[in-house]
């Protein structure tokens, strides 16, 4: 049994006991999920004493769900959650980051390092994208400042633990446990026109079941206790939510516990919000367009309300909180942009989400059938596609691939030492072009990860190394070119309080740059609207209450109608109209085809049949996220370049000059919260401790107050409290 009481297997227990007392310096643990991963952090951080630890994790939910595992273990390290926590002077810390915030460290203090970095999710450096590149580098960052690093790899489908080894790092091999027999194993089931059947993933033999039931019976019927059911857009995950939701002849709009959430999205997200209607069946959805807080808060109830039997979800699910799922329904094999499918390794992943463990072996309801789980594919016109359509396949093909012994790692990051192009496929009649192509972007960014590997020699390098390091290069063409004009740009511009930021961020990086712009969500930042709009999102919209940000959204809306300007960018998933025809594209862009494939990304207000008061929420995630993570960047290298000064750019930041006030927002606390705690003179209550943790001054009175508060602002403040 591990020291967090949950019963191990003896191979398990092996593996762990191995890794804590191993002193490799590269150290691979592969294990089905739920296979004691958070364990083993805590054992070897107990077991080795490490002085600075690094844990990466790829999202802000996993962040939040490892900092409360982490801290139940931690009685004498500080925890870092933001890269503005840290101090060069601590002696021991854990940071918990994303890799992200972890390279801001490495390049806070030239002399900073990790003396052990644990990767979870370790399968995501295989991939080809920017975070990929981030997390590769932070590795050969930290192996340059501290040659004796230890990195552990975490994942549960890596298969070629060499596959993991990144360029100018340590030679030699990676010491891996693998958990080879899993506990628990599946049964496949494949829905199609109306008939049912199982199937034999060892002969690869379907059996007809002979009974007959339309696709939502088919659902309802074979459902159990708790239900995940996959579906990858996000539109399609709310219509699909919605015509369950009507095919179920119950309605527990009176239950209590179903009636305490209905009553909560009623009055701090909208009494128009559709998820209300799916409550009332038992069912909830969540998606990567839905606010954080909302999604958060559906996860946790659909986790502790037995009521709730289905949620309806793509893979954001994977990025959350642990839930107790028996039974899975693939609705698509969907993975993806560019119509990329779920490989055998994506399945096995999403099957891992069903029946975790520590549910089947719980105290209060051992239930060893629950080891063996089920796992239905089914095909739809609409919520897979017609099969017959062209770049559609058949959702049985992927089912199929679950009864191949052969699994292999596909390795597209060319940091990682196997990259081999030859390893890639390439399709079309321009393939060979393709290919080369290709090549050449691969020399770049190994020279790019060499170029952020030494110090730069001149603010034109400063600033190449700066943007190559956080991926701010993506956004543009021609980077050298956009470095000569910034410098440019900064020379002439002269600093003043009464300047908004998003006009400091057009005149730095945005002048005499249009033509270098390779982002079509900052390329908007050219029109005066639309800085003006985020101007007073960041002024205004994201210091209100959750429904106060949803009215002003409608407001924005109502307004573009009065202004005869009814085009709305929502992006690709519930966009129907291109740019063009939404007369959002200049004539030098149409010209270019800059903006290749003319994605939809526009709907027109006045003529759209979806319902305003969801495009409102899903305008606000998207908006929410391109404040949070481009805006602020940007506004990052305005500070981080002395363009504008530092109170200036906290006011902006965090709302506030404060410095206490700003650790709390560091710390996780969103601005939201920070300005109700300050307007009900709480602020003063709460306070991080030596180690990192928040914790109320009076925790009596600091409960008293909370328990009047609204549901949504007391789970937020819980989730880092319990």
């Amino acid at each position: 049994m591990s020291n967090e009481g949950y019963i191990e297997s003896l191979e398990q227990n092996s593996s762990r006991k191995s890794i804590i007392n191993s002193e490799e310096n590269e150290i691979a643990y592969i294990a089905p999920t739920s296979y004691g991963k958070s364990s083993l952090i805590a054992d070897f951080i107990e077991k080795n004493n490490p002085k600075k630890v690094g844990i990466i994790v790829p999202t802000k939910s996993l962040l939040v769900q490892t900092y409360n595992d982490i801290k139940k273990s931690n009685n004498y390290y500080k925890l870092v959650l933001h890269d503005e926590m840290y101090n060069i002077d601590d002696e021991k810390f854990i940071g918990i980051l994303t890799q992200e915030r972890a390279t801001r460290i490495l390049n806070s203090k030239s002399k900073s390092f990790f003396d052990v970095i644990f990767i979870d999710e370790a399968h995501n450096l295989f991939k080809r994208d920017s975070r990929s590149f981030i997390l590769s580098r932070l590795i050969q960052l930290n192996y340059k400042r501290n040659p004796n690093q230890k990195i552990i790899y975490l994942s549960p489908l890596v298969e070629d633990e060499s596959n993991l080894k990144i360029k100018k790092t340590k030679d030699g091999t990676i010491y891996t446990r693998k958990v080879q027999h899993d506990f628990k194993s599946f049964e496949l089931f494949y829905f199609d026109k109306n008939k049912s059947y199982f199937y034999d993933r060892f002969t690869g033999r379907k059996y007809d079941l002979k009974k007959d039931k339309n696709y939502f019976e088919y659902i309802i019927d074979n459902s159990s206790n708790k239900n995940f059911i996959y579906q990858l857009k996000p539109k399609l995950t709310e219509k699909l939510a919605l015509e369950l939701s009507s095919n179920i002849n119950i309605d527990l709009s009176k239950n209590e516990n179903i009636e305490k959430i209905i009553n909560t999205l009623k009055k701090e997200v909208h009494p128009e919000f559709q998820m209300i209607e799916c409550l009332k069946k038992g069912i909830v959805y969540i998606h990567g367009k839905i606010p954080n807080l909302i999604k958060e808060y559906i996860e946790r109830q659909f986790k502790e309300i037995d009521e709730i039997e289905f949620i309806v979800a793509n893979t954001v699910i994977l990025e959350g909180i642990n839930l107790p799922i028996e039974t899975i329904f693939i609705t698509t094999n969907k993975a993806g942009k560019q119509n990329e499918r779920l490989d055998i390794k994506s399945l096995i992943n999403l099957i891992g989400r069903a029946n975790r463990l520590n549910y089947v072996f719980d105290e209060n309801s051992k239930d060893i059938d629950k080891l063996i789980s089920r796992i239905h594919f089914l095909e739809h016109d609409t919520y897979h596609g017609k099969k017959g359509d062209k770049n559609q396949f058949s959702i049985f093909q992927s089912l199929k691939k679950l009864n191949e012994n052969k699994l292999f790692d596909l390795v597209k990051n060319p940091i990682i030492e196997t990259y081999d192009i030859e390893n890639l496929k390439f399709t079309g009649e321009n393939k060979v072009a393709n290919k080369e192509k290709h090549r050449k972007e691969d020399n770049k960014l190994l020279e790019h990860s060499d170029f952020v590997l030494e110090p730069p020699k001149s603010e034109n390098e400063r600033i190449k190394k700066y943007f190559i390091e956080n991926s701010i290069e993506k956004y543009f063409d021609n980077l050298e070119e956009v470095i000569e004009i910034i410098l440019i740009n900064i020379q002439n511009y002269d600093f003043d309080f009464n300047h908004k930021i998003v006009d400091i961020i057009y005149e730095i990086l945005i002048v005499n740059n249009v033509h270098n712009l390779n982002d079509f969500e900052i390329d908007r930042l050219k029109n005066e609207k639309a800085r003006d709009y985020y101007n007073y999102y960041i002024d205004v919209t994201q210091k209100q209450h959750l429904n106060q940000r949803i009215n002003s959204v409608l407001n924005h809306f109502h307004n573009k109608i009065k202004h005869e300007d009814p085009f709305l960018y929502i992006g690709t998933g519930y966009g129907d109209t291109t740019s063009i025809d939404a007369g959002k594209s200049s004539r030098y862009e149409q010209l270019n085809n800059k903006y290749r494939d003319w994605k939809n990304v526009y709907i027109n207000l006045k003529y759209t049949e979806q319902s305003w008061v969801n495009l409102a929420i899903v305008k606000l995630k998207i908006e929410e996220d391109f404040v949070s993570f481009q805006l602020t960047l940007l506004m990052s290298f305005l500070y981080d370049f002395n363009i504008i000064p530092k109170d200036y750019y906290y006011q902006y930041i965090y709302g506030t000059t404060d410095e206490r006030v700003i650790n709390l927002v560091r710390f996780g606390l969103t601005v939201s919260v920070i300005n109700k705690l300050e307007i009900d003179n709480q602020i003063e209550n709460l306070e991080l401790d030596k180690n990192g943790n928040l914790r109320p001054k009076n925790k009596i009175e600091f409960e008293n107050y909370l328990i009047n508060q609204a549901e949504l602002f007391q789970f937020e403040i819980r989730k880092y409290l319990n």
